[in-house]
């Protein structure tokens, strides 16, 4: 992980353009230091707190980041632990409570100097974990909350489970294979390139997921209200049981289904992510 240098940053992940209204530090928690990003545009409708899924980063978010701003949304965003320019061991974590910590750092840290504003989240894939976490545990300040192609299980769980019991125990990681988890070629093939990303996988990763999966299922019903944004050729995630389980658990959610729509439905093929992104935009005016 290289020295963060603003303008190399923005110009690698094409934020360049929002380069006046953009602003970093390092915060410090209970577990290390977070990278947090904003981008405030002079006239704002909100705050919108973003959640990149694992394996990503920020500059992930890329395309959804310009996008808010040109609907005159405020956008704080931050690197997961192991992630990015965030502290830790690439890819893994111990217990989910870090990726919590690391949110309501960001979370406090804005709100102190930002009272007045009203307040969205916005998750994709495990960044939706955390953000189903940090509801159960926090008190509710979000006006809206959207989920993009949510992580409960992942797809094929039961053979992830079994294959790191036997693999895990010779094998702290394995070799990460890029998935076709969206239709733009661009996209799949910038990430491959990119140099935040990484090509190993701990193991541990998922003995950490397996562990939250004991306290998730007996939480009790939400009243918080969720939307849920997915599309129909996921398989990253188990898709029908993450929807199902979430709509039971937030009961008064609602979901979207997104036909051709893949794991990383914000960096899909333009037809696709204007879809998901008209659906946010529609979620958040309503």
């Amino acid at each position: 992980m290289s020295v963060f240098e603003k303008e190399t940053y923005l110009n690698q992940y094409d934020l360049s353009g929002l380069s006046s209204i953009h602003h970093f530090q390092f915060i410090t928690t209970d577990y290390g230091t977070i990278f947090r990003q904003s981008f405030l545009p002079a006239a704002s409708k909100g705050t919108i707190f973003l959640v990149h899924g694992y394996l990503d980063h920020s500059g992930s978010l890329s395309l959804l980041i310009r996008f808010l701003v040109s609907n005159s949304f405020s956008v704080i965003t931050f690197d997961l632990p192991g992630h990015g320019y965030s502290y830790g061991p690439r890819g893994d974590i111990d217990c989910f409570g870090e990726y919590v910590n690391a949110l309501d750092g960001v979370i406090s840290s804005t709100i102190e100097s930002d009272q007045n504003r009203s307040y969205h989240i916005i998750g994709h894939s495990t960044g939706c974990s955390v953000i189903t976490e940090y509801l159960i545990h926090h008190p509710p300040i979000f006006e809206k909350v959207i989920f993009v192609a949510p992580l409960i299980k992942p797809y094929l769980w039961s053979f992830s489970q079994i294959g790191v019991k036997l693999i895990g125990k010779r094998l702290k990681s394995i070799k990460r294979k890029y998935r076709k988890n969206a239709s733009n070629k661009h996209y799949l093939e910038f990430v491959k390139n990119d140099p935040l990303q990484f090509d190993t996988l701990p193991t541990n990763w998922v003995v950490s997921l397996s562990k939250w999966h004991e306290d998730v299922f007996e939480y009790p019903i939400q009243k918080q209200r969720l939307h849920l944004i997915q599309g129909n050729r996921d398989t990253t995630v188990d898709w029908r049981f993450n929807v199902s389980f979430l709509l039971g658990l937030f009961p008064g959610s609602d979901a979207i289904l997104i036909d051709e729509g893949n794991h990383q439905l914000f960096n899909e093929a333009e037809e696709i992510r204007s879809i998901c992104f008209n659906c946010i935009k529609s979620i958040l005016l309503s």
